[in-house]
């Protein structure tokens, strides 16, 4: 490596730090995680919305969060990220303009715009340069017709992942054609519903239309990695399922092959699609839901928020535990 290789790799280093900060890195933890609250200002009282938001879409970014009966939320609002335990800091902010109101069989949706985001775990200066470098990124993915992520957008999905996100592997069966792929864009909404995203050009067989049935299992830690290699799946329609290097077994209501491992199951019927951008957004109706075993599941940070993680000694709290069983 020359002089100049090594000095540009060092001033990089200085400015940007470590490279794992743009990663996504892995985490065991008991569901539901308990590390990270996410509350929602500017609607009345502030409310714990940890356990029932969701992306909608990451360009533009667009969240859902579930109003829960409670009386039409206002235009502007925000979506603040703080640690659970010890100091409670902040971690994070996301403004938000409310777009739009989805009715359900169960729970009102209501969609909401980023229009500002404030990520607190990374050095001013540090922040402004790696800021400065998305967006030059932004303007070249512009000039050359490919799929462009803004500043607001890519500094809102990472602070999204400062809270711990469950990694899912979703099975899919319907006209003959199977797949299983993972998923981590997701969440309950209350009242028997349940949400998620995934890209408008990979959707992994799923289709665009309503009364798709799924079931949704939730994975082991030490799965990540045989999970990580269905990423590929996104993007076929059909696979066969005897070659996967894993033995399934049937769902327990609909005889969707879910992976045998499998913590727990949700079946899944969707009822609602909407093309938001970047993704499809799914709202779908739990059909039935069954744990199998107790352990700590696969979930995903952002390198940020594990650097920050590493540097606070930040530690998860005792969370209560799922017991085998069925609901």
């Amino acid at each position: 490596m020359s002089l100049f290789a090594k000095l540009r790799k060092i001033l990089r280093a200085a400015l940007l730090g470590n490279p794992e900060l743009s990663r996504a890195f892995d985490l065991p933890i008991q569901a539901p995680q308990c590390e990270v609250s996410v509350w929602l200002h500017g609607t009345g009282a502030p409310r714990d919305v940890t356990t029932c938001h969701s992306v909608a879409c990451s360009v533009p970014f667009t969240l859902c969060i579930s109003g829960e009966g409670r009386a039409p939320l206002n235009r502007r609002a925000a979506l603040r990220f703080h640690e659970r335990g010890g100091e409670k800091r902040l971690l994070g902010v996301i403004e938000l303009q409310h777009e739009a109101v989805i009715p359900t069989g169960g729970p009102e949706l209501h969609l909401y715009k980023a229009v500002a985001c404030t990520n607190l775990c990374l050095p001013r200066l540090r922040h402004w340069v790696r800021s400065a470098l998305v967006a030059r990124a932004y303007s070249k993915d512009l000039a050359s017709g490919r799929m462009a992520v803004s500043l607001l957008d890519n500094g809102c999905n990472e602070i999204f992942f400062f809270c711990p996100r469950p990694v899912a592997l979703v099975s899919v069966q319907q006209a003959g054609r199977c797949n299983i792929f993972p998923m981590n864009l997701m969440g309950p909404v209350g009242q028997g519903y349940f949400v998620f995203a995934l890209n408008s050009s990979k959707q992994g067989g799923t289709g665009s239309g309503a009364l798709v049935d799924l079931a949704l299992s939730t994975i082991p830690f030490e799965y990540a990695e045989q999970v990580r290699q269905l990423g590929k799946n996104h993007h076929y329609h059909s696979i066969d399922f005897d070659q996967l290097y894993f033995a399934t077994q049937p769902s327990p209501k609909l005889g969707i092959p879910v992976p045998h491992f499998a913590l727990a199951v949700r079946e899944l019927r969707v009822e609602q699609t909407h093309c938001l951008g970047s993704h499809t957004f799914f709202i779908a109706r739990i059909l039935h839901r069954h744990v199998y075993q107790n352990a700590p599941e696969f979930h995903r940070i952002h390198g940020i928020y594990a650097a920050y993680r590493r540097k606070s000694g930040v530690g998860v709290p005792n969370c209560p535990k799922w017991q085998p069983g069925t609901s």
